[in-house]
Order: C-alpha cells, then structure tokens, then sequence
C-alpha cells in the first residue's frame, strides 16, 4: 500500500490536487472532503475518487492530506488533522494571520509532523533555471497583477497573490527585509486590493514588490540585476532571460570609442542567453517532493517556517498599507 492521502477543499485548485495526486507512483488516493458536500461528490464524481461528508471521516482514512481550503480555514482544518496525527500540505499561504500561522508551526513540530507550504513557485521551470546562476542580488522588480476572483478574496491582495514573491525574495536574498514602505487601496473587496512595497535587506539589496489583482491581463515578472546580470524572468511562461556582459567587452567599447562610434549595438557587446528549466507541471514536482518527504520522514523544500516568514512578512506590509491609509 501507497501513501494514503486526501484532499480538503474541492475548488479549482483543489481538483487540480486530486486530479495529480491520483496519479502519482507510491501514491494511495483515498479521497476528498468539501464543507460544501455537493461538490466533494461533484469532484470525486469527476476523478473517479471517494468523497466524504466529513472532515473527521476523511482523517481517519489517511497518513496526509492536502489542505486546500479557503486561506481563512487553513489553521482549523490543519490543527484537526495534526490532532489525528497527519502530515500536512497547505496551500499558500500558510494561514490568514500570524497567529493562526504560529500555532501551525508549533503543532507541527511538537507532533513531529511534516508540514509542506504551497508557494509553488518555487518549483517554476523558470526558477529553478536561474536560481543557480542570479549570485547576490542588487536590485529586484516585481509584478504580479491579476484579474479578481473570488478564490483568495477573504484576505487582501498581500496574501492572496504577493505572498507568492515574498516567499521568492526569501530564496533570492537569504534573509528578511529591515526596512519595509508600502502603500495600497481597497478597491473591490475592504482589504488591500493592489499594494506597491519596497523592501530594503541589510546586504543593500532592494525589492520594489506590485500585487494587483484589479487588472485585465495577468503578469507574473521578476526581474533581478545582480553582479552576474540581468535576469527577466517570466513565471506564467516558465522561461527567463541572462542579459550579461559578453567577451571582450571592454576592448569592444574601446574600439568603437576610437572609432567615433556614437551608439553601441547591443548585440555587439551584450550576451543573451535563453534559459528554460524541465517544463514539468509545477504542481506535479510540489505534490510529489511532498509525499517523498513524508515517506522518507526528511524536510520539504518548503517548510512551515518558510510559509510562516512569508505570512510575518505580509503582515508587515499591510501594516506599513494601513498607516499610510491612515
């Protein structure tokens, strides 16, 4: 027998957890859980799954679960399942307030239970490309922008969609910010809608962070400057692009200086190169690095106290929001 593992929350991203989950080797899919019952047995109807009318049920059926609930249920849902002694995947983030997000962590650990937060993205083929390659960064852009939907509209824009980029920050630079600015507005929902951040990190380095999701095309870009570069990452493309200095650049610029060269072509001094990752679903490569750790009892590669620094982070923006609304 497999990991025996069940999903709570039967939404849309909630059916892409049990759509991959079924499919993964070493994987026993038991079944799904819904507070809306109706749809649990919509979505087990649909992927030939079990579905069970309560939460209770399904935890006495399973080694883990996949915690998929509206953001505001993540830490009753997470704190009754550790009750019975389960592992836990949460989907980002971690829980809609520090606190919730604490009591999540601490349980964990005192049951010495794995607990694996869904920032995806971390898994992005583009990520993953050029994560080796960025060395120390100087400067971060970031937008994430968006069209509204009701998945993630029971907290502000910060932790619905920002925190995603938080938690990247956290990989790039290795540490937290020490000076936080941002201002933002409520726009269609009473929390922060879209919110602008500048992060300052005590290496110099400095993040200026957008989350909207009052927009009518999505975008997902991070571009990072650093010593080795400059890097336009893509994430809904998966792709990224090293714009560095070629070889020989200063004896190019030299001769053409000598020429009386008044532009510079970029192509003539300027490497580009096109970098792309594995193509896999992300989701596929979160899911199943979560239930290899949970077989193998060893750390996930993104841990509660990783998805607990990205909800600290978060509250001090919407703090930094609320006294510049103030």
């Amino acid at each position: 027998m497999g990991l025996r593992i069940g999903v709570v929350g039967t939404g849309r991203l909630g059916r892409a957890h049990v759509r991959v989950l079924r499919s993964l080797p070493g994987v026993d899919f038991v079944g799904c859980h819904d507070a809306d019952v109706a749809r649990a047995h919509e979505t087990a109807a649909e992927f030939g799954a079990t579905a069970f009318d309560s939460l209770d049920a399904l935890l006495g059926e399973v080694d883990a679960v996949s915690i998929v609930t509206t953001t505001s249920a993540h830490a009753d849902v997470a704190m009754a399942a550790l009750g019975r002694g389960r592992d836990l995947f949460i989907e980002k983030p971690l829980a809609s307030s520090l606190d919730e997000a604490r009591r999540i962590v601490d349980g964990a650990r005192l049951r010495g239970r794995v607990v694996q937060v869904g920032h995806v993205e971390r898994f992005n083929s583009a990520i993953e490309a050029v994560l080796p390659a960025i060395g120390h960064p100087l400067f971060i852009e970031v937008h994430r922008l968006a069209p509204f939907n009701l998945r993630g509209a029971d907290v502000s824009v910060v932790m619905d969609l920002m925190i995603h980029d938080l938690d990247l920050l956290g990989l790039l630079v290795g540490s937290s910010p020490v000076e936080v600015r941002a201002k933002g507005a409520a726009l269609l929902t009473d929390a922060p809608d879209i919110v602008n951040a500048r992060l300052e990190y005590s290496d110099g380095c400095v993040a200026n962070v957008t989350a909207s999701r009052v927009t009518a095309a999505p975008m997902r870009k991070f571009r990072v400057f650093s010593k080795n570069g400059y890097f336009s990452i893509d994430l809904l493309a998966g792709s990224a692009t090293h714009y560095r200095k070629a070889d020989g650049f200063a004896d190019r610029i030299a001769e053409m200086r000598r020429g009386g060269a008044a532009t510079v072509p970029m192509s003539d001094v300027i490497s580009v190169n096109q970098m792309r990752g594995d193509g896999a679903e992300p989701l596929v490569k979160e899911l199943d690095a979560f239930c290899r750790c949970v077989r193998e009892r060893s750390r996930p590669p993104v841990t509660g106290e990783d998805g607990l620094e990205a909800v600290r982070l978060a509250e001090r923006i919407l703090e930094r929001v609320g006294e510049a609304r103030a």
